[in-house]
């Protein structure tokens, strides 16, 4: 079992990025999230500029430099997902389970549309559901790693990859990907540790917010206020399904049968 943190660093008033064109300048709780996030996982650095392409971007911060509350509201959207545990078979080939699904996928490439479609919808899509609920992207950085975290009993896997290259061939994060084990226990502290720690210093950003004079950018302070609250209110909430896990979802629960079904005709149709 190896340790995870997460890290952050929030921008000070004077830095933050403010919103639209002068003179109609405006900030809000999402923009003063703006900061630098990194995670250590198992010797790795998560969000990590290499050197190259630092130099290449003509920005020498070596971190993810955006808004945290991006990070914050894509990491937790999986929670509820991952708190169910997995079956062990799934879990056991998490690390190639979408580099399979991506070659049955393509071996179907060359059927009739029809043909295609209703596999796709009753087959490919009814087995990948599960996994790309655990998941989720760095759309809004460029070549941005692939997150997920996959749980079975006391275990989790986080796994990610951020093999993205520049187009003259520059690798952009030092870590390419991995696949980390972690005790479950250990892994909700960490989240917890972060979340408590960024509210801390989010609501030291708010009151400075509040307390200074913006001139001609416009701030609700009043708003501000209300909205602190109101994250702080959700992001805890969804730090509660982490914190109370189950083996299934209830209503919307995932057929698990099904699923190791669909996956055993997979296998067996691209000989794995």
């Amino acid at each position: 079992m190896n340790d995870f943190k997460i890290h952050f660093q929030l921008q000070d008033l004077d830095k933050v990025s403010l919103f639209g064109t002068h003179p109609q300048k405006s900030i809000h709780w999402f923009g003063l999230t703006d900061g630098l996030l990194w995670i250590d996982i198992c010797e790795q650095t998560i969000y990590e500029y290499t050197d190259e392409a630092c130099s290449y971007f003509h920005n020498p911060v070596k971190y993810n430099d955006y808004q945290l509350s991006r990070f914050m509201e894509d990491f937790s959207a999986t929670f509820l997902s991952v708190a169910v545990s997995i079956p062990e078979e799934l879990y056991d080939h998490v690390e190639e389970f979408e580099m399979q699904t991506d070659d049955w996928k393509e071996s179907h490439i060359n059927e009739e549309d029809h043909a295609f479609t209703i596999f796709y919808d009753k087959e490919y899509c009814e087995l990948m559901q599960w996994y790309f609920d655990r998941c989720f992207d760095s759309g809004h950085l460029v070549g941005g790693p692939y997150i997920g975290c996959f749980r079975f009993d006391d275990r989790i896997k986080v796994m990610w990859k951020s093999d993205c290259k520049l187009e003259n061939g520059i690798c952009i994060w030092t870590s390419k990907g991995g696949c980390v084990e972690l005790e479950y226990e250990r892994f909700v502290a960490a989240v917890k540790e972060f979340f408590d720690s960024f509210f801390v210093a989010m609501d030291k950003q708010v009151k400075n917010a509040i307390a200074r004079d913006w001139g001609n950018v416009f701030l609700d302070k009043e708003r501000l206020a209300q909205e602190n609250e109101q994250r702080k209110e959700n992001f805890y909430q969804s730090l509660s399904y982490l914190q109370n896990p189950r083996t299934d979802m209830g209503w919307n629960a995932t057929d698990w049968d099904k699923v190791k079904t669909i996956y055993a005709k997979m296998k067996k149709e691209i000989n794995v």
